[in-house]
Order: structure tokens, then sequence, then C-alpha cells
């Protein structure tokens, strides 16, 4: 049985993005970073970047939607134009979910981000996701080539390119909160890539999902 480390370091940063700060976590970045933070604005800066799009310093947090934004050139400074997200965008995860009873409307999530319309590829729900398939493998004895296959699979087509655009964007936020929020879901994508991303990333057929 491998140390659990990895998957608690997912769902913590999985947490990050569903629910607003509490003190415990706030008490937490001071002890471990030395951030002295205002609780009252770090959870504001979680709602007007993470959940209200008329804030004016909304960041979509879905994949298709980061996955399709556009870098627009600017006279003073470049800036990202990124589509409305589509109910539907994520379905491509709805194998993967189903295979391991996964429901999202299940977490633990701040009710600005709930609703059984909301695509399934939001960034706290995929690393959530994550997090317990990573658990499932740190549960096991010995070497389990498929299991890794399958887990480096969901890194290479689930967990790319668009969540380091959004932990990059997220840093850019103007909040110190959740620059450290970006950092921990850095250090949590880093760490699962080093242990799993090696193995095959032939495509993982639905049948084997059910395996």
């Amino acid at each position: 049985m491998s140390d659990p480390a990895l998957s608690r370091l997912l769902a913590a940063s999985a947490a990050f993005l569903l629910r607003p700060p509490e003190s415990a976590v706030l008490a937490a970045l001071k002890e471990g970073a030395g951030l002295e933070l205002d609780g009252e604005e770090a959870r504001q800066n979680f709602y007007d970047v993470l959940c209200v799009p008329q804030s004016g310093r909304f960041l979509p947090s879905y994949a298709h939607v980061l996955g399709e934004g556009k870098l627009v050139k600017g006279g003073k400074e470049d800036w990202w134009h990124f589509p409305p997200p589509r109910y539907d965008g994520g379905d491509g995860l709805a194998p993967w979910y189903e295979a391991a009873g996964f429901d999202p409307l299940r977490l633990e999530i701040d009710p600005m981000l709930q609703g059984p319309h909301r695509p399934l590829d939001q960034a706290g729900v995929v690393l959530a996701y994550l997090s317990g398939l990573v658990a499932s493998r740190e549960a096991e004895e010995g070497e389990n080539a498929a299991a890794d296959g399958v887990l480096a699979a969901f890194l290479s087509e689930h967990a790319g390119d668009w969540l380091d655009l959004f932990c990059s964007l997220l840093k850019g936020s103007g909040s110190a909160y959740l620059e450290a929020v970006a950092a921990a879901v850095e250090e949590a994508l880093v760490e699962a890539r080093l242990r799993y991303g090696a193995a095959s990333n032939r495509p993982v057929s639905e049948a084997s999902l059910h395996a």
C-alpha cells in the first residue's frame, strides 16, 4: 500500500476550487506558507473570480471553455477571450465518472457552483474525481500496469494544458488567496504527472474503465 499523500493533496486542491475558504484553511495557509489573509476578502475573491460571471474578474473553470480560449493581442496588454460554457461541454467525462460511481452532485460544493446542468469538466470536480482514482490505486499492493495506464490516460486527456492555463490565470487574478490555491493545484498536478504520466498513454476503451 503506497503513501496516500497524493490523493489527499488532490482532494484538498479540489476543495479549494469548490468551496470558499473556511477559517481552518486560512489558518493552515498562515502556518504553512506564512500568508496573513483577510478571511472576508479571500471569500469575496473566491466568489468574484470563480463563481460570478458578471463580477468583472470572473475566470471560467471549465475545460471545454479554457481549451477554446483565444489570446487577443491588445495595444497595451493582451487579454483572453473565452466562449460561454455549454451544459454538455464536459460530457466526454461521463463514462469516466459512471465507471467509478462518481457523482458530482454528491460533492460538497458551494451553492453558486451547484446544479444538475453544470458542465462535468469544472476544474474542482475533475480534481475530486482524480483524487478518488488515485486513492483507489494507492490502496492497492504492488504493481498494476492497467490501473496506472488508466490514470495516465485520464491525466493526458482530461487534466492537461487547460488546467495549466487555469492555474496561470488564477495566479494573475489579483488575489493572494487564489494565488496560493493555484500553487496548490500545480503542486498536485506535478506530483500526479510524475507518478503516473510515464505509464501507457494508449486510448482507454469504455470497457477498460469498467474493468
